[in-house]
């Protein structure tokens, strides 16, 4: 008699009656709910891109996608690690209902469904819509960063892609003429026949690699071009990663620059579903804004009620955008702390401010004099009131067409009396010149956006955003392991940021569902 426990089952015991594959997985594994979910949903488009009658059967749609997001919820991303999880994990095989998919099956599957895709998305979104589980009362939006699948080290300059051009198309004419040598030879030996319609397999790779780098320079001329026309850039020329030319090399937070991606997210507030996706190769995250949340008016039925975004969002375009599709936004124009410290916010704007917080007073960054928002703006007047309760009235318009090729006309208020003033060498740039501050036609919309702010309730209730809108991208990183994008090629990299957004949502809607079914349960009992 031994102490150790005997195996319930020998390896080459054969057995009457063999367990089913359904009976290995429990009641309540999440991947039983993973397939329900999918199966009530209408595949009908991905089933349109199929012929339906020429070659083998194929796999059904429904399959290969619940494998994949099933995939992307339990951390395994690659195709390859996605094969063998088929061969070795019961809930994968359970899934896969036995199949063995190549990884092939899955590389090329991820990439050819994006519309379909994106339709599976706003489905899910719609059921958990039905089941109360997004309300549209508060939504949140942001961004963040996501590594290109390119490396940090592989960045070149417009001079530096010539001269790689260069000596590719020198080692290409090499090659060209290698290969004719080569053909004639062979014709000597064995007489004329004809050729195979392929190039030879080093010249072949040196065709591709010129196409990178002709694409890679092509993209930072027209960086360059942009940069040219801007006065606050520096000289130096953008710089572009080879591999992968449609990403950007931006700040990391953890330090330095590298090619990445910044992905958008549209989140619910009530339980954190998310409603809309976007992915851009720049830092103008809040050009995205408006089509966001038209998308979720379209998808939904009903704008959502309120917007909460950080100032990154908080353009005039934006806000005007926002109050003429009457959903609230509360974004801080400025830095909220920033805007409660400035002692030139005042009730009545004609008295003057005592010396004692003109040190408090914010500055420009660019001019380094006094900013803007040390004005008041008294609109039953229109006319500005400076620190010292001086008027700036109206004295003419301006034209105006900024970096992001959005022109208009500035309102140009100009103090009559800057001469002995005791604030005027914080004030003026030139001492000859009075003080005009400019007011453009979003100015209102800005101000609005500052008073609904100013109100304690309101201002509780952006203080929300931050865990609304950075907690998915916690999950989608640190949980999902979406911390570097497998493709390249900005169109393809929207295509796997949907697939990890829908995963996302499909892992939500998950937990609500085992949520609701125990409760139930327990009220049953």
């Amino acid at each position: 008699m031994t102490y150790w426990a005997k195996a319930p089952m020998d390896r080459q015991q054969v057995t009457l009656f063999s367990p089913t594959l359904d009976a290995a997985i429990e009641e309540d594994h999440p991947v039983r709910l993973f397939w329900e979910v999918l199966d009530t949903q209408d595949w009908t488009a991905w089933e349109a891109r199929y012929h339906g009658h020429r070659g083998q059967p194929a796999i059904h749609p429904r399959i290969v996608a619940g494998l994949l997001l099933y995939g992307v919820s339990q951390r395994i991303r690659s195709s390859r690690a996605l094969e063998a999880a088929c061969l070795n994990r019961l809930d994968f095989i359970w899934l896969a209902e036995g199949r063995q998919i190549d990884h092939s099956t899955f590389c090329a599957f991820r990439n050819a469904f994006g519309p379909e895709l994106k339709d599976l998305f706003r489905q899910i979104g719609r059921l958990a819509m039905a089941m109360g589980l997004i309300r549209l009362n508060q939504v949140a939006l942001d961004g963040s960063r996501v590594k290109a699948n390119s490396s940090r080290h592989h960045t070149a300059r417009a001079a530096r892609l010539e001269r790689c051009l260069q000596a590719l198309d020198q080692q290409i004419e090499q090659l060209l003429a290698e290969a004719e040598a080569a053909d004639r030879q062979e014709d000597a030996l064995y007489g004329p026949e004809g050729t195979p319609n392929r190039l030879p397999p080093a010249l072949h790779k040196a065709q591709q690699r010129r196409e990178a780098m002709q694409q890679a320079l092509e993209t930072v001329q027209s960086l360059d071009a942009k940069r040219a026309k801007r006065k606050d850039m520096r000289s130096r020329g953008a710089q572009v990663p080879v591999a992968d030319p449609d990403a950007r090399v931006l700040p990391n937070k953890e330090g330095g620059a590298a090619p990445n991606y910044t992905p958008l997210v549209e989140v619910d507030g009530h339980r954190g579903f998310l409603l809309a996706t976007d992915v851009i190769n720049d830092t103008a995250e809040d050009k995205a804004l408006v089509d966001l949340v038209d998308e979720v008016s379209q998808v939904f039925g009903q704008p959502p009620a309120t917007v909460l975004a950080d100032s990154g969002f908080a353009t005039g375009v934006n806000l005007k955008a926002m109050e003429d599709r009457e959903t609230e936004a509360l974004m801080p124009v400025v830095s909220l702390k920033a805007d409660e410290e400035n002692p030139a916010r005042r009730s009545d704007p004609v008295p003057a401010r005592r010396d004692e917080g003109w040190d408090r007073l914010p500055i420009s960054p660019q001019t380094k004099r006094l900013d803007k928002r040390a004005f008041v703006y008294d609109p039953p007047t229109d006319t500005y009131y400076c620190p010292m309760g001086k008027s700036l009235s109206f004295s003419g318009q301006e034209r105006y067409r900024r970096k992001s090729n959005l022109t208009g006309t500035y309102r140009v208020y100009t103090c009559g009396d800057c001469a002995e003033c005791a604030l005027a060498a914080r004030c003026l740039s030139n001492s000859r010149k009075p003080r005009n501050v400019l007011r453009d036609e979003y100015e209102e919309y800005r101000e609005r956006a500052m008073t609904r702010l100013a109100d304690p309730e309101k201002h509780k209730t952006y203080e929300q955003r931050m865990w609304m809108a950075e907690a998915p991208f916690g999950v989608l990183k640190s949980v999902m392991n979406v911390r570097q994008f497998l493709v390249r090629g900005l169109s393809k990299v929207k295509i796997e940021w949907d697939w990890a957004c829908c995963a996302f949502n499909l892992s939500k809607l998950v937990k609500e569902t085992l949520r609701i079914r125990r409760r139930l349960g327990g009220l049953t009992a």
